[in-house]
């Protein structure tokens, strides 16, 4: 019998998949750091060690049920080792797809899947094409595979290809036994209990394996980078298409015949801008003559209420694209740092009388199995801030000089009573993004 993982023989040596990949706490390598990674493997028997100019991190091996009685081939290379080896400074999001045949081992034809983030492996596994395909995620990876027919714009490779990157440093060892316990079980069999210590060391390996298994299935970072994945491609809003959108509110009118304009917003997230008129005498007929290509909404109607006769409201749909924030790959401050370095922006604004409301952050994206005190080094927050109480004549430059990391989400201009430039104040609310730590 042979390992199922076991994906091809090499020149070489085996080609083995399906790993674990941990990092170390701390982001560094010690004998104690590799058996605190075994321990949420359940019981891992060999390891690879790949190291980045970034970070390091373990790929375990674990038998399962049906292989621990079966010894790994010696010199067996681990395969995304070997990938991200050759791919992984200049593709750190790339991804493999190579077909396994079936053999003694697989009654059916099998696709192995690598996908990297950062230049280390996220996704290891043995699966289907379907599988292989949803391991993939919804960004766009430059792919090396077997079947050009399935992925048309992929570099070509094989598994001889692949065990080009093998290396000392791929090649699977096994993980040192931890002394201390064996040291203790010596001791305790030297002294007549060697079969009370046997009786409960089973159990206790056994409730560690249940635990391991289930902290494994519990792990959040997968489930929390998968969701930052999917969001980060659409973060903020563009930033020159809101300036242009608020510019082209001081050319609507504030008085058309027998109405006069109360308020004015343009908000991105429910894709309208809606305007509040006051009637001066004028009639809803007179208003949509004004505004015909608005549509005309009675105010207190949608309540169920009776309408108010002297207020009305105009809407339009409106759409503002989203897009990425910042570079790929370049990192956010965190909150104090953002603080720190436009603090004194802010402290301007505050001189001129503008008010600026910044909630504290929180953990971003928000995922239901992921907890909200959760840490790992890609995580972001966001807060909401608010800017209000905005001279005319300053919204543009307030918005045009605010931070990458804000994304402006709505704009409203109020109008009061008499003069229309002295009483106009702008009010512009939306999100900033740090990073956690």
């Amino acid at each position: 019998m042979t390992i199922e993982r076991i994906l091809a023989n090499t020149s070489a040596g085996p080609l083995l998949g399906g790993l674990s990949w941990r990092p170390p706490a701390g982001g560094k390598h010690t004998m104690r750091r590799l058996h605190e990674a075994r321990n949420l493997t359940t019981d891992a028997t060999h390891y690879a060690l790949l190291s980045t100019h970034r970070t390091v991190v373990y790929g375990l091996f674990q038998p399962r049920a049906s292989e621990e009685s079966i010894r790994l081939a010696k010199g067996a290379q681990a395969a995304a080792h070997c990938f991200a080896t050759q791919v992984g400074a200049e593709a750190p999001n790339g991804a493999l797809l190579l077909t396994v045949p079936a053999d003694g081992q697989r009654k059916d034809e099998r696709v192995y899947v690598v996908v990297l983030e950062d230049g280390v492996p996220v996704v290891d596994s043995l699966t289907t094409e379907m599988e292989a395909r949803n391991a993939l995620g919804s960004e766009d990876r430059p792919i090396w595979s077997d079947t050009p027919s399935l992925y048309p714009n992929c570099q070509p490779v094989d598994f001889e290809w692949l065990a080009r990157g093998a290396s000392k440093a791929s090649r699977m060892a096994p993980i040192p036994l931890n002394p201390w316990p064996l040291l203790m079980v010596l001791v305790m069999v030297g002294a007549g209990l060697a079969t009370w210590l046997s009786v409960r060391e089973a159990r206790r390996a056994e409730a560690a394996r249940e635990q391991a298994r289930l902290v494994a299935e519990n792990d959040p970072v997968p489930k929390y980078l998968a969701a930052l994945a999917a969001r980060s491609k659409d973060m903020v809003f563009d930033r020159q298409a809101w300036l242009d959108v608020v510019d082209g509110m001081f050319d609507r009118p504030a008085m058309v015949p027998g109405w006069r304009m109360k308020s004015t917003e343009c908000n991105a997230v429910s894709l309208r801008c809606e305007t509040v008129w006051a009637r001066m005498g004028g009639t809803y007929d007179e208003l949509k003559a004004a505004v015909p290509h608005e549509t005309l909404g009675l105010q207190g109607a949608e309540a169920g209420a009776v309408p108010a006769l002297d207020v009305a409201h105009t809407s339009t749909p409106w759409r503002i694209e989203r897009q990425p924030l910042g570079n790929a790959g370049e990192r956010l401050p965190t909150f104090t740092e953002a603080i720190r370095t436009t603090g004194s922006l802010f402290q301007v604004w505050r001189t001129a009388d503008l008010s600026i409301e910044i909630k504290a952050p929180r953990l971003w994206p928000r995922v239901e199995a992921v907890p909200a005190q959760f840490e790992h080094p890609k995580a972001l927050m966001s807060g909401a801030i608010t800017l209000s109480d905005v001279p005319g004549p300053f919204v543009l430059e307030a918005l045009r000089t605010a931070p990458d990391w804000i994304s402006w989400e709505s704009v409203r201009a109020d109008i009061g009573d008499g003069d229309v430039v002295s009483r106009l104040k702008f009010k512009a609310t939306g999100v900033y993004y740090v990073s956690l730590r």
